[in-house]
């Protein structure tokens, strides 16, 4: 009986310990440089723009539906570091778009460290209208949807590959989109996804 309230004790000791590493393993933080020498404060705005010469695409079922020659992504980081780096989405903005193209809710973003200077990011609660076929077609983040990689330098690219749920549209509205697009961060001038 003693044995086995040892073995107890000592395997509760053990999850604990993992749990801990675990959580700080995992830590995620943007930096000003590849070493992670200096970390971003949390309400640090970060600024993006589509990389020149490119365009935002949605697309459904192989054929391309609407396409955005400029875009931007703003907002303010809420945290300096944690399991991800997140922040509210204060500006989402569309021009040159093939049809008609505005932003109903800003959202929010997430970043996660991935390897290197390299990080995941994932959107939450986002939704922009789109004119398709004469009709306005909703479509969203949700609860939490991958958009795909940032990679860190002095010019980081967030690249996005997607597929985005229609939250409100007609029968007419595809119920899901492929939405890819790159942005190049222009604010701060260099940042780096660390641990």
């Amino acid at each position: 009986m003693k044995y086995l309230k040892m073995l107890g004790l000592a395997a509760v000791a053990a999850m604990a310990l993992m749990a801990f590493g675990a959580g700080t393993a995992s830590a995620t933080k943007l930096c000003t440089d590849s070493a992670c020498t200096t970390v971003y404060a949390a309400g640090t705005e970060i600024k993006s723009e589509l990389v020149a010469g490119t365009s935002a695409a949605l697309t459904s079922g192989g054929s391309t539906i609407a396409t955005c020659t400029s875009s931007g992504v703003a907002g303010t980081t809420s945290n300096k570091e944690g399991a991800t780096v997140s922040g509210n989405i204060s500006s989402l903005t569309w021009g040159g778009c093939s049809q008609t193209t505005h932003t109903v809710a800003n959202g929010s973003l997430e970043i996660a460290w991935t390897s290197g200077s390299n990080g995941t990011v994932t959107g939450k609660n986002s939704q922009v209208t789109v004119q398709i076929f004469g009709v306005s077609c909703t479509y969203g983040t949700g609860e939490g949807t991958h958009l795909g990689s940032i990679t860190g330098g002095t010019s980081p690219i967030l690249k996005i590959t997607t597929t985005v749920a229609k939250t409100a549209g007609g029968f007419l509205c595809p119920s899901t989109a492929g939405w890819d697009a790159e942005y190049v961060l222009t604010s701060p001038h260099a940042l780096y996804v660390g641990k």
